[in-house]
């Protein structure tokens, strides 16, 4: 799996340092959520997390083969996910693929509850 800027990924937190929170994305990739994103508030924010625990990270850069990773940036409008089907799509162009895409969610709920009917 290939890494890019602006993918976001739910990690485990496997240190946390002086330097930031070091976490463990999927296929034992690592990063670092340095303690410049938390601001003047690290010291605080520091004792909100606990190794072992989950969280939300997005891929703010990568240097040198290092995962630059952001909590405080998940929602960032600016760093566009490459693996979101939709980040390209136009405003009616999203408004299409959405009421198609509901419009099958709606036809597989009804080919569920028939096939639960029929199974009662």
């Amino acid at each position: 799996m290939k890494i890019q800027t602006g993918q976001r990924f739910d990690g485990v937190i496997n240190n946390i340092t002086d330097l930031g929170i070091f976490v463990t994305l999927p296929q034992h990739h690592r990063g670092l959520v340095h303690r410049n994103d938390f601001g003047q508030e690290w010291l605080r924010e520091r004792q909100r997390y606990q190794i072992g625990q989950e969280v939300r990270v997005v891929v703010q850069q990568i240097r040198k083969g290092r995962y630059d990773l952001s909590i405080r940036r998940v929602n960032d409008p600016d760093l566009t996910d490459p693996a979101n089907q939709f980040s390209q799509l136009t405003p009616s162009q999203f408004a299409q693929t959405l009421n198609e895409v509901d419009a099958k969610a709606q036809a597989e709920i009804k080919q569920l509850e028939a096939v639960l009917a029929a199974a009662e």
